[in-house]
């Protein structure tokens, strides 16, 4: 459960930090920021309270502002132990619940405005056995990771409502897309094609006034290497699909996809992603750089901008990475971020797979002796050809992550996604201004200072049109349980510690020095 809470603690808040009492069990998901024009407006906290009778469970709802100022709060009844919460969502005007009925197998969305009034529900019935497994089962079908995986997604469509990515009931390698409006009316329904004979995993990337994008990967069989990266957008007002096509020619060109999205200012698609030598396995052997390719919304290519890393890369590292580049480790492209000037700033992380045991991430258990291990944070900055521009670095201890069963054997693109998927990484997000000026991207480091406890160190990187490249830290609080950084208004962050002995969790944002 996100977040379970006493309500007979007090809450405390002065100016930019909030303290809640009473706290009995503390998650990252139990806080969710709200966005609006791309920067942080508030925050939305969920949190399962003292049971109202025998039969009933409350579950307490804080709306807050970018400041902290509560806005709004509401409690909602559930028959007990009844129900899972799974995530929400935001549009810009209304927030949606995301629920699983236990008992029934159904699942449930409910709508509720700014003022945290109720506005709709709907219910999913009967969802298939296999698919709930998926929602709630062991850790390699966990709900991050089938999240990851985007079979269960929920993605607002800006003043138009949400995109819920399920399974289809047929068959559970396809996937199955709904669209409702603000009040969860369905508007349309999507699926893959029946007839089409392969596995089908959809990744929501984004959704504009025109378009909602995704990455989809296509595999003739469950344990294939053999996996083709697809680029598919749909009509969002009628959910038609306007393109569906794979990013390489699969002839003379190899090529992964990392990312794909609509610029609406361009009236075009972008791919980024890695390429490899024609006669190489997209993800399984070490790709040769990344590209960046754009696409008219025909479909048809544009231009394609190739990067090398041995050629353009490698010359261009600062002394810290370019030694871990020597030392096997290649580069994992978590984010891409456009700016006003229209330079485009790519965020990677260092990794390799490597002999070793041990691991940072406790769910990631078994007896492999193979790790993957993390690196250096890298930005790389193209100009508006998309020419590489320069590479910044911030270096930081690098960390281990287990590898179950045969996965650190099944190629460094592979493992890259499999340490995506179950939170491997450092890396934690990239935020920006509206004006798309200013951005920072923030990483957990794990300071290990000799004859002294490793701390848990929260690193932020802050680039963009005009701003200086620089670094901060921010230390977690050393007597905290828990510890975790959310996106914030331009210039902070928002760190979170829970004390389980006090029974509290405190909210602070913090200024950044960058």
């Amino acid at each position: 459960m996100f977040l379970a809470a006493a309500v007979a603690g007090p809450l405390l808040s002065w100016g930019q930090t909030v303290a809640l009492n009473g706290v009995s069990q503390m998650s990252r998901s139990a806080i969710s920021p709200i966005y609006a024009d791309k920067e942080v407006r508030g925050y939305l906290l969920y949190a399962k309270t003292d049971r109202a009778d025998r039969k009933n469970d409350n579950y307490r709802l804080d709306f807050y502002d970018q400041d902290l100022g509560k806005v709004s709060s509401v409690t909602i009844q559930k028959p007990a132990e009844r129900y899972e919460y799974l995530r929400n969502a935001f549009n810009g005007n209304t927030f949606v619940f995301y629920f699983r009925n236990l008992k029934t197998n159904d699942l449930e969305l409910e709508a509720y405005d700014t003022n945290l009034q109720k506005t709709g529900e709907v219910i999913i019935p009967d969802v298939n056995l296999i698919e709930a497994s998926l929602i709630s089962g062991d850790a390699h079908k966990s709900i991050e990771a089938t999240n990851a995986y985007g079979l269960l997604s929920l993605l607002p469509v800006p003043g138009k409502g949400f995109v819920r990515n399920g399974l289809d009931r047929a068959k559970l390698d396809r996937y199955g897309l709904e669209m409702y409006d603000s009040q969860l009316k369905l508007k349309w329904r999507a699926a893959s094609d029946p007839k089409i004979n392969t596995y089908e995993a959809l990744t929501l990337t984004d959704a504009s006034d025109k378009y909602l994008v995704g990455t989809l990967t296509r595999r003739p069989g469950y344990r294939s290497r053999e996996i083709t990266g697809y680029m598919i957008a749909f009509d969002i007002e009628t959910g038609r699909k306007v393109l569906d096509q794979p990013i390489s020619n699969g002839k003379t060109e190899q090529l992964s996809l990392n990312t794909f999205s609509y610029d609406p200012a361009k009236h075009e698609f972008i791919a980024v992603g890695e390429y490899y030598r024609p006669d190489d396995k997209a993800l399984v052997d070490k790709s040769l750089g990344f590209f960046v390719r754009h696409f008219g919304e025909d479909g048809k290519v544009r231009n394609t901008k190739y990067i090398a890393w041995d050629k353009d890369v490698q010359p261009a590292l600062p002394p810290a990475p370019r030694a871990t580049a020597a030392d096997g480790y290649v580069n994992f492209i978590h984010g891409v971020n456009k700016g006003a000037n229209g330079n485009t700033y790519v965020v990677a992380e260092q990794y390799k797979v490597a002999a070793g045991l041990g691991g940072k991430a406790s769910f990631l258990v078994g007896n492999s002796l193979v790790a993957g291990q993390v690196g250096d944070m890298l930005l790389f900055v193209l100009d508006p050809q998309d020419g590489l521009r320069g590479v910044k670095s911030s270096p930081k201890d690098h960390s281990v992550v287990r590898l179950n069963g045969g996965v650190g054997y099944s190629g460094t693109g592979t493992v890259g996604q499999y340490m995506k998927t179950f939170h491997g990484f450092d890396y934690q997000f990239t935020q920006r201004n509206s004006a798309g000026t200013a951005f920072n991207s923030v990483y957990i480091n794990y300071d290990k200072e000799k004859g002294e406890d490793t701390k848990k160190v929260f690193g932020t990187v802050g680039f963009g049109d005009g701003t200086p490249f620089a670094v901060d830290r921010v230390e977690a609080n050393a007597l905290a349980t828990a510890a975790y950084v959310y996106p914030a208004k331009p210039g902070y962050v928002m760190l979170v510690d829970y004390l389980s002995k006090q029974n509290q969790v405190n909210l602070k944002l913090v200024k950044l020095n960058i």
